[in-house]
């Protein structure tokens, strides 16, 4: 973000000007704030409050002028409660917040980004664009989205390498998302590698959310055995559940099982 003089240390065969220089009179965006080290937060409030900047191995101040824009996926409240991110500069950053919803509660917006991205997705493939069968489009509406819009253009992306310029279908898109699903428990050998697998996608940044992906993939597991225990009775598997039928039905609906998929997953 700051730059360096030459020589400033081992490697450093030129002056390189940070991006704080670069956005001077405009706007820098900083993007997964939340996951800046404490040590680099001290520096960026810094600069912020005293609206300059030194170069790592500089001794000149540099006047800065810059909007930032920060963004971030995690709850920073609850990083300041436990100490992992700065109170003084969550309060200088946040002027002005707007929160942006996880997919999963803005579903409306679901239909017009599937058209959205099945049309980019077809021009680049050369194909004609598809329709998509409304059963779904129901599905895809009905998902949690832990990986949010990008899981969502994957899924696209999968589905029409399957169907190109058919008409997308819902045993196309359960593929799509299905596929796209980490393994389960039994085949990791056990839950402790499952979550710390999940963590270690976490950690290189290939996972938004491992909170909602293992909530995800717990649910899928508890009602397929429930499942797999009454024998395909619903009923009897739902009152194990302390659950009505009616909400079983949709939760196996919306994790992407229908009689097909859940006679083979029985079998």
């Amino acid at each position: 973000m700051f730059g360096h003089e030459r020589g400033s240390f081992t490697g450093a065969e030129a002056r390189r000007i940070g991006q704080f220089e670069q956005a001077h009179g405009g706007t820098l965006f900083l993007d997964e704030i939340g996951d800046m080290s404490l040590q680099t937060q001290a520096k960026l409030l810094r600069a912020l409050q005293e609206r300059t900047i030194r170069r790592v191995g500089g001794r000149e101040a540099i006047p800065i002028d810059v909007r930032v824009i920060a963004a971030t996926h995690r709850d920073l409240a609850a990083a300041m409660r436990e100490k992992q991110f700065r109170e003084d500069l969550f309060y200088r950053l946040s002027v002005a917040c707007i929160r942006l919803p996880p997919l999963r509660e803005r579903v409306e917006d679901i239909p017009k980004m599937v058209r959205h991205f099945l049309g980019l997705q077809s021009a680049e493939m050369g194909i004609p664009t598809p329709s998509i069968q409304k059963e779904a489009m129901e599905f895809l509406q009905e998902q949690p989205w832990p990986g949010n819009v990008r899981e969502l253009e994957n899924a696209m992306r999968r589905a029409l390498l399957v169907r190109p310029g058919y008409p997308i279908t819902l045993s196309d898109v359960h593929r799509a998302v299905a596929s796209s699903a980490p393994a389960t428990s039994q085949q990791e050998g056990s839950l402790a590698a499952l979550v710390r697998e999940n963590l270690g996608r976490k950690a290189r940044e290939e996972l938004v959310g491992v909170y909602a992906e293992m909530l995800g993939i717990m649910e899928r597991e508890l009602f397929l055995q429930a499942i797999k225990l009454a024998r395909g009775n619903q009923v009897q598997a739902a009152r194990w559940l302390g659950i009505s039928r009616l909400t079983l039905r949709h939760r196996l609906r919306g994790l992407g099982f229908d009689g097909s998929t859940l006679k083979a997953d029985l079998g």
